[in-house]
């Protein structure tokens, strides 16, 4: 384990989840302002959406925790004074930005929704892959998979734990997996937006959709993930992610039967799309009920769950469906 605290000042300590908490912020207010370029664009717009995002966005993250972990506070009050900086559930930072951008077009500061959200997802995947950072210091880190190789029994491959028996052990470090997944849709989405920054809500979309299909998987891994209080099976985050990536498909086909585009290839899409959801479905059910084949399963649902996100950029494409 690392020592949660950076650094002392006085009587108070200064930990290294605030310190890259805060880095996050830095990172993805600057990126996002690098992005957001174009002719008569002014960045007023930014400045003015950046403080109700952040605070839209604690909001909701820290009541989607709260409505998941309510065993851990004295009540929803309790909860959102709070200055516990692990107490935070990342579903709550898309919507929240999401409200923060739609404020912003509302008062006419940024007329065009879809192309602001555009210029915001690379920034938003760079600071969520630095939150997860900041749960290295706190047992959230721990993943369901047992880390038995010496040589990756530490960060960031692995969490120290003590089990029920008060017995070391080490289990995967899920949020740095976390870490390198939101990297990797970072540099995508920022190519993806070069591309094709003249197609109004495409990068949002593709954002969104590898986005919700590494959080499904990131979910999966984890040892205390946010599930329903009536049901401990299926977690909030992964209903959240599943419903993002069929409404994106919905969005598409809908899109492309509109300009009368619909072909035979959109229907083999359409079966290819509900067969990898229901084998996810199924993966997440057997791993839930046989831990032990984790390191076999987890990689298939990786790679179902990013074809599951892959399949409606492939309905969106002229050059995908012909």
């Amino acid at each position: 384990m690392m020592n949660p605290t950076a650094f002392i000042l006085g009587s108070y300590e200064i930990s290294w989840a605030l310190i890259l908490t805060i880095v996050a912020i830095l990172v993805w207010i600057n990126f996002s302002c690098t992005l957001y370029t174009g002719k008569d664009r002014k960045t007023i717009a930014l400045w003015v959406m950046f403080p109700f995002a952040v605070v839209f966005s604690a909001f909701l993250a820290r009541s989607v925790y709260w409505y998941s972990h309510q065993s851990q506070f004295d009540g929803y009050l309790y909860a959102l004074k709070s200055l516990d900086l692990s107490a935070f559930s990342l579903l709550g930072i898309i919507p929240g930005i999401f409200m923060a951008a739609a404020l912003i077009r509302l008062v006419r500061l940024d007329k065009n929704l879809p192309s602001l959200l555009d210029s915001l997802s690379p920034a938003v995947a760079a600071g969520i892959a630095i939150l997860y950072l900041t749960d290295f210091y706190h047992p959230a880190c721990r993943g369901k998979m047992i880390i038995e190789n010496p040589s990756f029994q530490m960060l960031p491959f692995a969490y120290m734990n003590f089990n029920t028996q008060g017995e070391i052990e080490y289990r995967l470090a899920t949020f740095f997996i976390g870490f390198i997944m939101m990297s990797l849709i970072c540099v995508a989405s920022t190519i993806f937006y070069l591309k094709n920054r003249k197609k109004k809500g495409d990068t949002a979309c593709f954002f969104l959709l590898f986005y919700s299909a590494a959080q499904f998987v990131i979910e999966s891994t984890r040892y205390d993930a946010g599930y329903f209080p009536a049901n401990g099976f299926v977690s909030i985050i992964q209903i959240f992610s599943g419903i993002c990536i069929l409404g994106v498909m919905i969005y598409e086909t809908v899109v492309r039967i509109q300009k009368k585009q619909w072909n035979k290839t959109c229907f083999l899409i359409w079966i290819l799309q509900l067969l990898v959801m229901g084998g996810t479905g199924f993966l997440e059910y057997y791993v839930q009920r046989h831990g032990s084949m984790a390191l076999i399963l987890h990689p298939l649902m990786c790679v179902t769950c990013f074809l599951m996100a892959f399949f409606p950029v492939l309905m969106g494409s002229k050059k995908g469906v012909s």
